[in-house]
């Protein structure tokens, strides 16, 4: 399954609105208010209870029927009040003049419909319950009952399935809403079924979400810190939900549930498996399994690339990568797979130990029955905040962009430089630019790779300077002059001849990669053959790589200079020690150990979580 394609994120250009009450900004509920808290301190009122029935904007032909069950249960003078909201844009009924509406609009999500349904104050309990759910006066009695903090009702669905809240049985995954026969225990992380209690001095404002369940869950576990207590689920007598909402977990719902990535159930299992992705931002739901664990010296690695299956994919530059990386992890001990775009999310993924997603074009959803590791080696400005938030640990290719995440997401983001394979980059028999160098790009000026669809400055420059260029790759027809094009596709092998023999190898960088301080692999493969390598400027390349054999260009006039036949590269013992260290320091097995200790820190943490 291939989710999460590269696309523009929206310009945001605008202020944030930080009143209590703003419209949504989407076009299916554009006059629904959302309604984010209350103004000043929450008025505690001096009645036992205050009954809110929360409906969905299609459904208050609902409301009297609980209405009259609060009034059985409490009187007919019960503080009672509804409240309703729209999700999953639906349909708007009509406000009944004879029902206790807290505000004849519709409010934005169950979330809103908590906050404004307090506005005017609560009594020492208050009680939710959604037109959704079924019950009597006494259980409605019996789930207000005194308590130090909230307490979700036991809820059983049409089908016969139990509800006992939400558990999160695996830190930084979307919690798991209980189902089990038996009670072994009754705390919760938070109720996530619409028939909770909280005690007055508990109540906060309920968050915003799309999704019902994480805004029930945030906002009780929210109520339960504030009073110093806990969630509880409670067997109040029969209690059916006739319907559940569908999921939507976007971006703030993804943001919501990594900020419990250090939370934990006592007793509860980590091992999971995971669920189909939940729309839009992919977050997938987890069921507990009991599983044996690998014994902590070969795991099952799946590294996530973004090439797409096939031919169409395999020459893409991430293929190789994985296939480097993969290997080093092999010679650590470790059992890896290459999973392309169509297999990024697998039926048979529970089994997997490690996710590694190797970050280029695609988004890839974490899977929440393994370790989740991220490296961003390219297109770092498509890498949102929440997606660094959402993996265990987040490594990236870029110093610069590393640092700069990690300030503004609140989430370590480790610098880890690209690598080379020293078993195929290496100077061999032959070193770049010596006498007697074999093969057509002896001793001239060579580039590799495609067009991009787009200029490549470096290679336009070279052409006009008039080098003596050799250009190989797909898509330079009509692009460089005939004699300067070479083959339109290569080896690995004979990548690494064309680098080792070359008098100079010409790099560049997309504009977002050089700002960050990611350096191509490329410049790792040239210095590890023993070649020569001009590039254009990088954010601090200087400070992870101090080579002679690496220049930068930062004009034309520069590049003129380093392109000059006469210009004096270091010799062959030079370049060799050159290419020694790069092989030793910025090899795939060096930055395997790095990636293999970080998933054994992980799972140490999350089994003793």
């Amino acid at each position: 399954m291939g989710l999460f394609r590269r696309t523009r994120r929206p310009d945001d250009g605008g202020t944030a609105d930080t009143s209590r009450e703003a419209h949504h900004a989407s076009a299916t509920s554009a006059d629904v208010v959302r309604v984010a808290g209350w103004d000043g301190d929450l008025q505690h009122l001096d009645a036992p209870v205050t009954v809110v029935v929360t409906t969905r904007s299609d459904r208050h032909a609902e409301v009297p029927r609980l209405v009259t069950v609060a009034r059985d249960a409490f009187g007919s003078d019960a503080d009672v009040r509804a409240v309703s909201y729209v999700a999953d844009a639906s349909p708007r009924d009509g406000f009944d003049p004879t029902l206790p509406w807290a505000r004849r609009e519709h409010v934005d999500g169950i979330g809103s419909a908590v906050n404004a349904s307090v506005a005017a104050g609560v009594g020492r309990t208050l009680v939710l319950v959604d037109t959704s759910v079924q019950l009597d006066a006494g259980a409605l009695t019996a789930l207000a009952r005194t308590a130090d903090g909230p307490v979700q009702a036991l809820v059983r669905t049409a089908g016969g399935d139990l509800r006992r809240g939400s558990r999160l049985v695996r830190p930084g995954a979307l919690p798991w809403s209980d189902d089990r026969g038996d009670r072994t225990t009754d705390v919760l992380l938070g109720a996530d079924q619409p028939a909770v209690s909280v005690p007055q001095q508990a109540l906060v404002p309920a968050p915003c979400l799309p999704d019902e369940r994480t805004t029930l869950t945030a906002w009780t576990a929210a109520a339960a810190a504030a009073a110093h207590s806990v969630v509880r689920t409670r067997d109040v007598g029969e209690v059916t939900r006739t319907v559940e909402p569908g999921r939507t977990v976007d971006a703030a719902v993804a943001d919501v549930v990594a900020s419990w990535r250090t939370w934990i159930d006592a007793g509860d299992s980590s091992a999971v498996v995971g669920g189909p992705p939940l729309p839009p931002w992919g977050l997938r739901p987890v069921t507990p399994v009991v599983r044996e664990r690998s014994d902590g010296a070969a795991l099952a690695w799946s590294v996530k690339i973004a090439a797409p299956a096939g031919p169409e994919g395999d020459g893409w530059g991430d293929v190789h990568f994985a296939a480097e990386l993969a290997a080093a992890l092999e010679r650590l001990g470790q059992r890896v797979r290459i999973d392309r775009r169509d297999a990024h999310v697998r039926d048979d993924d529970g089994t997997d130990d490690v996710t590694l997603v190797v970050r280029g074009l695609d988004r890839v959803p974490p899977n929440p029955a393994s370790v989740n590791l991220l490296w961003v080696i390219s297109h770092p400005d498509d890498v949102a905040d929440t997606e660094l938030r959402t993996f265990d640990r987040a490594f990236a290719a870029g110093p610069a962009w590393a640092a700069a995440a990690s300030a503004r997401s609140g989430v370590r983001v480790e610098s880890l430089l690209q690598a080379t394979d020293p078993s195929v980059f290496h100077p061999g028999d032959v070193v770049a630019g010596s006498q007697g160098a074999g093969g057509a790009d002896a001793g001239r000026v060579v580039f590799i790779g495609s067009t991009r669809g787009a200029a490549r400055p470096v290679v336009t420059d070279a052409v006009a300077l008039g080098a003596d260029l050799r250009v190989h790759g797909p898509g330079w027809e009509g692009v460089v002059p005939d004699h300067l094009r070479g083959r339109a596709s290569l080896t690995r092998d004979e990548v690494a001849a064309a680098y080792a023999s070359a008098r100079v190898v010409l790099n560049d960088h997309w504009p977002d990669m050089a700002a960050g301080g990611f350096v191509s692999n490329r410049v790792f493969d040239v210095l590890a053959s023993g070649g020569v390598v001009v590039t254009d400027p990088v954010t601090g390349i200087a400070d992870v790589l101090d080579a002679p054999t690496l220049a930068v260009a930062r004009s034309r006039s520069e590049l003129a200079s380093l392109l000059d036949p006469a210009h004096p590269w270091p010799g062959a013992e030079q370049r060799a020690e050159v290419a020694a260290a790069v092989a030793a320091e910025h090899s795939f097995d060096a930055r395997a150990r790095v990636l293999l200790a970080a998933a054994r820190s992980e799972r140490a943490r999350l089994a003793g979580a």
